[in-house]
Order: C-alpha cells, then structure tokens, then sequence
C-alpha cells in the first residue's frame, strides 16, 4: 500500500529531504568533530604554556633527575602544586624523560613509570595530546579516578641544566580535568551548529521544493496548452482540408465544364451541317479529341493520390500548341479568340513532356488571359530562348487586360488565390506546378502596350531531338 501519491512533487521532495538530511548530518559530524577537537587543543595549547611558565620559575634539572629527594619534591611541590587551584583540576603528575612520576598531587603515585604511554612519548618529544576518559584506560584503571567525564591533557615542559652549555632535560605535565563545563560548551555549540544548519536545510529545501514546484506547473500547464493547441490545430487542419477538397472538387467541375460545352458546341455545329460529311467528320474528330482530353484527365485524377508520376513522352511542342489553341476557340466560342503566332522552325519544337499535362497548363493560361480580357484577342507565341545558360523553349501567353497589380503579383501563383470574383485560384498554381515538374519555369511579366504576360519556358532535350 502506498502512503504517498507517486507523483513527481512527491517523487522530488523525499528524495531532495533525505538528500538534504544526510548532507547535512555528514557535515554536522565533521564540523562538531573538528569544533570539538579544536577547542581540546586550544585548551591543550594553554595547559603547555602554564607548564613552560611554571618550569620557568626556579625549577631545576635536578627535581627531575634526582626526584626522590625531599629538597626535590618540596620544590615541585610548590612549582606544580598551584595548578590544584584551577577550576576543574581532579589530579596531577609531573613525568621526566624516562616516563616516571616525580611528583603528583597524590602521593602513591610518586615513582610509578607508564613505559608505553603513546601520549606520554608524544610529550616528551615536544607534542601536545588530550584524551577524552582517561579512565577508561587500562594504565589509568588503578588511580581512583573521580566518577566525572574527564580530560588528560599531556603537555611537554624543558629545563636549562646548570653549569652546562644550554644543555636542556625534558619532562611532562599530565594534568586532568573536569570534562563537564567544556561539554556542555561543546553541546551548546553543537545544538546551536544543529539548529542553525536545520534551520538552513529547511530554507533550501522550502526554495529548491517552490522552484520544482513552479517549474512543474508551468511545464503542465505549457503541456495542456500544447495538447490543447495541437487538438485545435487538428481541427483546423481538418477543416481545411475539407475546405481545399471542397475548392478542388470546384475546379475538376470548373475543368470539366470547359471542353463539355465545347464538346456541346461542336455537336450542334455538326447537326446543323448534316449535309456535309467531310464538316461532320471534321466536328467529330475535334469531339473526340475533347474526349479524349477528359478522359486523359480523369485518369490523372484517378492517379492523384498516388506518386503523381508524369508520363513524359516526345512532344511536338508547335502541334501541342496548335491544338490546345483550336481547342480553345471551340470551346469558348467566337470572342475572345486566341491567335497564335511562332518564329521558331516548327519541325525542331521537340520537347519530353506529358502532352496531357502540358496541354491542361497551357489552356489554363490561355483562359486566364481570355478572362482578364473578354473583348480582346489572345496571343500564343512560340519562340526558342535561353533560361539561367540552358537552351528551350518559350510559349508565352498575352493580353491587353489590365495588367498584374502590385499588390497581386507576389501572390499570383498561390493556390485558391484568386482577383477576379468567383475565381478558384487554381488554374495559374495548377500550370506552375505542371512547368515546374517538367524541369520548366513560369513567370508573369507586364505585356508591352498593356495587359499581362504569362511565360512558361521548358528545356529542350539534351540529345538536341
């Protein structure tokens, strides 16, 4: 059973608590070590002075060397002697360098030796020690210590030999004291050092917890705006996709109502001339062309949601334009008509293209044109022409309507945008993207005298066919 919800402010906060905790005991330990251990040696520090004072004043190598003298004793007696006064002194011993007793407060001590005291040593030879309960020591088990939390401090001492050249003996100040009032300093401290580091692990745990804690909900709320964007989003985009499928079913309708009516128009034409066969024959094979026109671009659409793969083939490039010019007077009937005009030697017009797409660009071209100028004439015009160092072909399309205006040019291409009302915006996109997958470029450009220019260049093949 869980006692806590896992969730990640939960998660963070046990983890960075206990993280907290033990990097804070870890460092109370060693500091209160180091304080305490600090504090023992300053004490220490002052006990080696007194002693050296103390050794100053009239003592005599010979108390050492010679100790079981009365004359020594009485003066270490009243060297050492005095140290009883100081607050907290249980017990005194005063060791030369051969680690005996030469004199203590408690006389039974007198002449006892500690061979292999480590403190001791360490005094001799000039260091400072301090042990914390003595009496727990096996060498100290026998002096009656009192029942007290205790401190030995051992603390080295010199004296000048007289009638020698600075020649100096060495000895020792073991000196015991109550350990109760630098305790009880060191606990004070101690719970102070506890409760100012409490007090400062609350403080970093209280602002690294209100960090996560506003950097989590912001990151929620910024992940609930997100979803909420992206569900938004996703209804957008699906309602504008049904807009564009929309649009698109619009211009096949737009796309396919052309060549009918001119399919329609031919019809009549051909009922009205029922006499003439060789007319009819000539009517029926511009109806079988539309035909086959929509039936060719049925079945691109068919292809659509596929790789749109082209299916490019050589082309006569002049014929193509022919017949897409032919196409259009039948379809659109007396006015505008489309007049079409080349410079080029027709029977070098080759070009690899799709002779279904090729044509659908160009007729959108050609009726755009016609629409910007319903009472003017189109013309097509076919010229060979370099493009960026690459030899081709350029079919260009003018009118004398009212031109491209600036506003419109930088959008002219894009799809569904459109200037003349009840437009689809689709047909100058549609031929763009047909120039452009056969390698080709279209541009606009203003017609010289008025109206507009729309070119649509294409490379010529390689081998030069």
């Amino acid at each position: 059973m869980n006692l806590l919800p896992r969730t990640p402010p939960t998660i963070f906060a046990v983890v960075c608590l206990l993280l907290i905790i033990l990097t804070a005991m870890a460092i109370g330990y060693v500091q209160s070590n180091f304080f305490r251990d600090a504090v023992i040696q300053r004490e220490a520090v002052i006990v080696r002075d007194l002693a050296t004072a103390i050794a100053a004043r009239n003592l005599r190598a010979e108390d050492l060397e010679h100790h079981g003298e009365a004359a020594a004793l009485i003066n270490l007696q009243q060297r050492f002697g005095i140290l009883s006064d100081l607050t907290g002194v249980v017990r005194i011993k005063v060791f030369n360098a051969d680690h005996v007793v030469v004199w203590s407060d408690v006389a039974s001590l007198i002449g006892l030796r500690l061979a292999k005291d480590k403190y001791l040593s360490r005094a001799i030879a000039g260091g400072v020690a301090a042990v914390f309960n003595p009496d727990k020591r096996a060498s100290h088990a026998d002096e009656s210590l009192p029942d007290l939390p205790l401190i030995e401090f051992y603390v080295p001492f010199s004296v000048v030999k007289l009638g020698s050249a600075g020649e100096k003996v060495y000895g020792a100040l073991s000196l015991y004291r109550s350990a109760e009032d630098l305790t009880a300093t060191l606990e004070r401290g101690l719970w102070l050092l506890w409760l100012v580091k409490g007090a400062g692990g609350a403080i970093l745990f209280a602002a690294i917890f209100w960090l996560f804690n506003a950097v989590y909900r912001r990151q929620r709320e910024a992940e609930h705006r997100f979803h909420k964007l992206s569900s938004e989003h996703a209804r957008i985009v699906q309602m504008e996709k049904l807009s564009a499928m929309g649009q698109m079913v619009g211009e096949i309708a737009h796309q396919f109502n052309n060549p009918l009516v001119g399919v329609i128009n031919l019809t009549q034409r051909a009922e009205r001339q029922v006499d003439d066969p060789a007319r009819v024959r000539e009517l029926l094979g511009e109806i079988r062309k539309a035909g086959e026109h929509c039936s060719a671009y049925v079945q691109r659409m068919l292809r659509f949601t596929q790789a749109a793969r082209m299916e490019p083939q050589a082309v006569v490039l002049d014929a193509l334009v022919r017949e897409t010019v032919a196409f259009f007077r039948q379809t659109v009937g007396a006015a505008p008509e489309a007049v079409y005009a080349t410079t080029a030697n027709t029977a070098e017009t080759m070009v690899e293209a799709d002779p279904v797409l090729l044509r659908h660009a160009l007729f959108n071209l050609i009726q755009n044109a016609a629409q910007a100028d319903p009472c003017g004439p189109v013309t097509v015009a076919l010229d060979a022409a370099m493009c960026e160092g690459i030899a081709g072909w350029q079919l260009s399309v003018a009118d004398r309507g009212p031109g491209i205006a600036p506003e419109a040019a930088a959008r002219l291409f894009t799809p569904f945008f459109s200037t003349r009302p009840g437009g689809t915006g689709l047909g100058l996109s549609v031929a763009r993207h047909i120039t452009v997958r056969h390698g080709g470029e279209l541009w606009a450009e203003d017609n010289p005298g008025g109206g507009a220019r729309f070119v649509l260049w294409l490379p010529a093949p390689e081998n030069g066919t």
